[in-house]
């Protein structure tokens, strides 16, 4: 196998367009105000606890808080953002450990497990039966947010992962655009012939993904081969089996062959915004901010739900609407939460974050104003999985991560990374 070396490169800053709709009164139809409940004085001083640090969303939400608080008086909300991992779990920790638990948090799947299980989130099932826009949200942003039968979130955001590609690349290779890979046979064949190089080193990769700091393209190729990964009921890790190891090793293939530019997950580097890469597994938001960045090729970009093997699967981020079980003022609470829901509220974070249209009454809408992605990207969310909902979600991300770049980098064949990580996983949960 070949050493790979972690090159530097560099990505386009995420995006800030769109402008802000006009968001219809809380006391509307469609909202139903309930926000003096909880409080005999009527007024409401209600927590909300964002994991995130975007400045694009940071401004948006702070928007709707304003225009929510003007036309309710009676509410003052206290915001704050904080980021996402350790800092974020030691925050609630320290929040709710001190009696001071924020009214609501949008966080990730990840959370869910771990603050349900402790009695931090509240279930909202009784909320959202007398909910009249129940029916006009997606079904992902209930599923997401479902744990052991109950409805703790609502997903607010989903950053499902699609396959992106170059028409003027698939063309230049001989391969026809509206055909894109479907089996990963295709998808390492394609790969092949769509990469470049000078001498041995890669300009620009066939199919990139990154290699450090990454498990989402390990878990959802797992999945496409059928493997659980987690038995959510027994609580138990299954990744170690051989349909994880077949996942693993299909992509060291990459390696062998010479077919990639490394990179690293979560850093300013992104090969197919710069141009270097003909098929990279990406976000809504790397699309706007690629069309905000002016590029000559923009329109060259091309979307698919990507490959399947015994099913397509793609990873989804997940930012949930959590309430939490010791506020004081849950019916304030849950009146915040619909009117974050609503049509105009939703469309706001569309336009101006990047955000999933997560309202069923706005998937026209979305297509109208994303012609090109909008119908794949919405096809995609039917595959879309997020990280398995257990209460250490952190041990099993961890242990994907430190799988993928011991294979990757030749120090382990693919069984050994998987055991081994496997093995330190049950040996930090004390199994």
């Amino acid at each position: 196998m070949k050493h790979l070396k972690v090159t530097a490169l560099l990505a386009a800053a995420l995006m800030a367009v769109g402008s802000m709709t006009a968001c219809g009164g809380v006391n509307s139809p469609d909202s139903g105000s309930t926000a003096d409940k909880g409080n005999s004085s009527g007024d409401v001083t209600l927590s909300f606890l964002r994991a995130g640090t975007s400045e694009d969303a940071q401004i948006a939400y702070q928007a709707i808080i304003d225009e929510y608080t003007k036309a309710n008086p009676n509410v003052k909300i206290e915001y704050q953002q904080i980021g996402f991992g350790t800092e974020l779990d030691t925050k609630l920790n320290t929040l709710y450990a001190s009696g001071a638990a924020p009214d609501l948090v949008r966080g990730p799947i990840s959370t869910i497990a771990q603050r349900a299980s402790m009695g931090q989130y509240a279930a909202l099932d009784d909320y959202i039966a007398e909910w009249d826009e129940k029916d006009n949200v997606i079904q992902t942003a209930y599923d997401v947010a479902n744990y052991k039968g109950k409805q703790y979130g609502i997903a607010i955001n989903i950053e499902a992962s699609m396959l992106f590609y170059r028409k003027d690349y698939f063309e230049e290779a001989g391969l026809d655009p509206n055909k894109p890979p479907q089996t990963w046979e295709e998808l390492l064949d394609y790969a092949e012939k769509l990469t470049v190089r000078e001498g041995d080193d890669v300009v620009r990769a066939g199919f990139a993904f990154p290699i450090s700091s990454n498990h989402q393209t390990l878990i959802q190729f797992a999945r496409q081969n059928g493997a659980t990964l987690v038995d959510e009921e027994k609580d138990e890790a299954t990744f170690n089996d051989e349909k994880t190891i077949e996942a693993l090793e299909y992509f060291t293939q990459y390696a062998d062959k010479n077919l990639i530019i490394p990179f690293v997950n979560q850093k300013d580097q992104n090969p197919f915004e710069l141009g270097n890469a003909a098929m990279q597994y990406l976000t809504l938001n790397t699309y706007v901010t690629i069309k905000a960045s002016g590029v000559d090729w923009a329109d060259q970009m091309m979307f698919s739900p990507g490959p399947g093997r015994e099913k397509i699967s793609t990873f989804g981020g997940c930012q949930i609407m959590f309430m939490s079980e010791q506020s004081k003022n849950k019916d304030a609470a849950w009146d915040f939460m619909k009117h974050l829901f609503t049509d105009d509220v939703v469309w706001k974070l569309v336009e101006e974050t990047g955000a999933t249209a997560v309202k069923t009454g706005l998937e026209d809408k979305f297509n109208e104003a994303y012609p090109d992605i909008g119908p794949a990207y919405l096809e995609t969310l039917q595959y879309t999985e997020g990280m398995p909902k257990v209460e250490w979600a952190s041990l099993f991300e961890t242990a994907m991560k430190t799988a993928f770049e011991e294979a990757m980098y030749g120090k382990k064949d693919a069984k050994t990374a998987l055991d081994d990580a496997y093995n330190q996983l049950n040996s930090e949960r004390g199994i």
